[in-house]
């Protein structure tokens, strides 16, 4: 009987010691997200488009990081107006057509008796960004009729709420304008700076010139302007969009043959094209860097025999 007690006893706290400690997967009580692998076929990684790029040890450069919107050039904008009261009679350019210098917009018939017609034509090389008006509406020399800017170059302006910050930016300062994840980080310098503090919010502004080959940054644009603050210690690095994740719970996908890795990370230092990793990542470990969001939904399968080994 003593011995089918002490082997009762025995049994249960055994269980009970593999069960301490082990609520959630390593690296999970930093991240809330589970490190956890997949293994998927050669045809179902082709058809996700998976791809990935070492993790590399590199001095990362500092970078000032500041939301910034986008807005035309005041040298390359116009307002078109007309010079006398009237009403439209004609309207040969539409909002977002290209325009070219000295090409015919609108027309429009003058109150004035015996008047002839008047055409208005485009001051600048542009796109029409903005139309108000239309047919037989009454408009006097006040009258915005349409808005044109050339949208090559456009600027981003950036706010920071740190004199300190603002203090290490000076005009020509090469800076990287990026509109989203996915997106290649634009080229620019700062143009100009605000040098006096908002009285209501306390935020200096900088002005930074943008190249905008493929005309994708229209005013308003919500953007990230990125400048360089000095060269930065050794750090091993990821590209940004590697990284998955929000408020501290940040992961990846580590790819190893047909196998991908679920990894909790922290984070370091981040410019806009690479993000710093303190933990979860080894250096030359291939992260997966496109295809890693359909990844978190995927299913583990076996490989097909017939396919070969990754390349």
């Amino acid at each position: 009987m003593r011995i089918l007690v002490f082997l009762l006893a025995l049994t249960l706290s055994t269980t009970a010691f593999a069960h301490a400690g082990h609520d959630h997967a390593p690296g999970d009580e930093a991240s809330g997200v589970p490190s956890t692998t997949i293994t998927l076929a050669d045809t179902t990684i082709r058809n996700l488009d998976i791809q990935t790029a070492p993790a590399t040890l590199a001095p990362l450069g500092k970078a000032l990081e500041m939301n910034a919107t986008v807005e035309y050039l005041p040298e390359h904008y116009a307002n078109i107006t007309p010079r006398a009261n009237g009403s439209i009679t004609q309207l040969t350019a539409k909002l977002g057509d290209p325009v070219k210098k000295g090409q015919e917009l609108f027309a429009f018939s003058p109150v004035f008796i015996g008047s002839v017609p008047v055409t208005l034509t485009s001051p600048i090389d542009g796109y029409v960004v903005k139309q108000y008006a239309v047919i037989g509406q009454s408009i006097t020399p006040e009258t915005v009729v349409m808005e044109i800017a050339d949208t090559g170059q456009v600027l981003a302006k950036g706010i920071t709420y740190s004199s300190a910050d603002f203090g290490q930016i000076k005009v020509g300062q090469k800076v990287r304008v990026l509109a989203g994840r996915n997106t290649p980080a634009l080229p620019g310098i700062v143009q100009r700076l605000d040098v006096g503090s908002s009285k209501e919010t306390r935020t200096f502004a900088v002005y930074a010139l943008v190249d905008n080959p493929d005309h994708a940054l229209f005013a308003n644009t919500a953007v990230t302007l990125s400048l360089d603050a000095g060269e930065g210690q050794e750090a091993l690095t990821v590209p940004v969009k590697a990284v998955l994740g929000e408020l501290g719970n940040y992961f990846l996908f580590v790819r190893e043959g047909n196998n991908f890795e679920r990894r909790a990370v922290v984070l370091g230092q981040k410019t806009p094209e690479r993000i710093e990793i303190i933990e979860g990542v080894l250096p030359d470990e291939q992260v997966v860097t496109v295809g890693n969001y359909q990844l978190q939904y995927a299913k583990s399968q076996a490989p097909a025999k017939a396919e070969g080994k990754h390349p």
